[in-house]
């Protein structure tokens, strides 16, 4: 039976309607059902869905009334399922799927801050994005807060949860640190030396980037999807470019596809590279990290000499990309790959057979498949945990429907799993470059829109960058606009997984286990 037979087969006329959008099953039902069929979805073997993405949109002033949807990934088929409910006039509560679904802990908290509806039965109500210096009542993406409201400042402490007991003494690391990176605060339970709790409390640096993209119109919106997250320019930009293709219903040119995958393979090599010399680094081993930092600036100056921008902005538009490459240039790129690989291969001997380096790695931080599995955790991370999920296979995009790409996967859920699952992903990058450069095919980069989108249609997009999945969901609005854009970079997705990771590890293994997960917090804080 199909994922859509099971429900209905199920719950019947508990279903209020069902539809397919895009290409995957939607179900619409009543908020008092919904977190019945999320559970169902969720644990029934033959669907087994991972909660990927939670939203709200508020349908103020057309309609009023929000509407919640629920994004799930099915483990076997890899496809997409989503349920949808409604609150309507001024109904702002709604069943929490939180004790059953451990990944939405986050989401709903998010929409409480956010749009002030309420996740009953919800174990954890504290603020996430609202820091306890904003004014009580304040919910950004509601649409009668204004995008320029300058708000006051009121007084208020976050309550963080402790343990108790003779000899538990409390560490707190952050915001502000030492090194030039983003501010996060982790705070430390410890009885000697072994971590029993660590709890994050981020969201320092919220920009405002989705209510910044209800004022842009379709087409205009990309600078904002590139500076999401720095590191992540052609993934965001990407993600952001196939929902709104989607909508317009642009035929994007097969060249462009193309040059879309060999940008995204570039940034996530001089990611990648620069990772694993910083995990390197992290154990003291500097020989490693000063080589892996001279092949990243390699890649970053050849994005510099191609596109203008080593960080590759203004690479992709809607339609298409912004420039062409030459065969000249795409010869220049597989020369470079394939020096940096023989270098890199190099290395990587030598990292394999540093028995100090190995000893620092292995057991260190383990993430284990059950709670990776729990907490829907993706990307590299995943990857080492045993979660098989790669969406340039199993959703492919860009030009990976004839770019077959290999997976590297790991059981072992550690630090070193971690840093074999980039060292592997490189190599497979370098693959992927050569495939691209014998394929590419001649003709246009750019596509123009055929029709216009009716306000409140939507469109869903997914990329693997190299972080791991980014969606966008894109809805349009009147005369062109952005009514919302969700955006859900992985690394909102793996920081609460990385509590879990350093549990029984000592707090000088942190830097390491973070530096394995290296997860963005721009990105996790819009």
């Amino acid at each position: 039976m199909t994922p859509s037979e099971i429900l209905q087969d199920t719950f019947g006329k508990a279903i209020i309607s069902a539809s397919v959008v895009h290409g995957f099953p939607v179900f619409v039902l009543d908020k008092e059902t919904l977190p019945l069929v999320a559970h169902f979805v969720h644990t029934h073997p033959d669907l087994r869905g991972s909660l990927s993405l939670l939203w709200a949109v508020d349908h103020r002033p057309r309609e009023a009334r929000y509407e919640l949807c629920y994004l799930f990934t099915l483990a076997a088929r890899k496809d997409w399922l989503l349920l949808r409910s409604d609150l309507h006039g001024d109904d702002r509560l709604f069943r929490s799927i939180t004790p059953h679904i451990h990944a939405a802990k986050w989401y709903e908290r998010e929409v409480r801050d956010l749009f002030g509806l309420i996740a009953q039965g919800h174990p954890d109500l504290r603020r996430l994005v609202r820091h306890e210096h904003w004014p009580k009542g304040t919910h950004p993406l509601k649409k009668d807060f204004s995008w320029d409201t300058v708000m006051g400042r009121q007084e208020g402490q976050y309550a963080f949860r402790r343990i108790e007991g003779e000899g538990v003494f409390e560490v707190p690391v952050g915001p502000i640190h030492a090194g030039i990176i983003e501010p996060g605060h982790f705070r430390f339970s410890v009885a000697g030396e072994p971590i029993m709790q660590l709890e994050l409390h981020h969201f320092w640096k919220h920009r405002g980037v989705e209510k910044l993209f209800e004022r842009r119109r379709l087409t205009d919106a990309m600078p904002l999807a590139e500076r999401v997250s720095g590191d992540t320019t052609i993934g965001h930009s990407l993600a952001y470019c196939q929902a709104v293709e989607t909508l317009l219903g642009v035929d994007v040119p097969r060249r462009a596809k193309y040059l879309r995958s060999l940008f995204l393979e570039l940034e996530r090599l001089h990611n990648h590279l620069g990772d694993v010399g910083a995990i390197c680094n992290d154990t003291a081993y500097a020989l490693a990290h000063a080589h892996c930092s001279r092949m990243k600036e390699r890649i970053m100056q050849l994005n510099d000499r191609l596109t203008g921008s080593r960080f590759l902005r203004g690479v992709n538009l809607v339609g298409g990309v912004g420039c062409n490459l030459a065969a000249g240039q795409l010869a220049e790129i597989a020369e470079e790959a394939a020096a940096i690989e023989r270098d890199f291969s190099e290395l990587e001997a030598i990292i394999f057979a540093n028995a100090s380096l190995t000893d620092r790695l292995e057991a260190t931080g383990i993430l284990k498949e059950r709670t990776a599995w729990d907490h829907a955790v993706m990307g590299v991370v995943g990857r080492a945990s045993g979660i098989d999920r790669d969406l340039r296979r199993d959703h492919p995009f860009a030009a990976y429907d004839e770019l077959p790409v290999k997976v590297a996967l790991y059981r072992y859920g550690d630090v070193r799993a971690r840093l074999r699952v980039r060292m592997d992903e490189i190599h497979e990058s370098m693959r992927l470059i050569r495939e691209i450069r014998a394929r590419i095919p001649q003709g246009a980069i750019m596509a123009e829109p055929s029709r216009v989108p009716a306000a409140g249609e939507w469109a869903l997009s997914a990329v693997e960058g190299w972080r791991g999945e980014i969606l966008y969901m894109v809805m349009a609005g009147e005369e062109g606009r952005i009514h919302r854009c969700k955006v859900r970079d992985p690394s909102f997705v793996n920081w609460p997984a990385i509590q879990w990771a350093v549990l029984g590890n000592i707090i000088p293994d942190f830097p390491l286990i973070n530096k394995s997960f290296n997860l963005s917090y721009a990105g996790n804080d819009l």
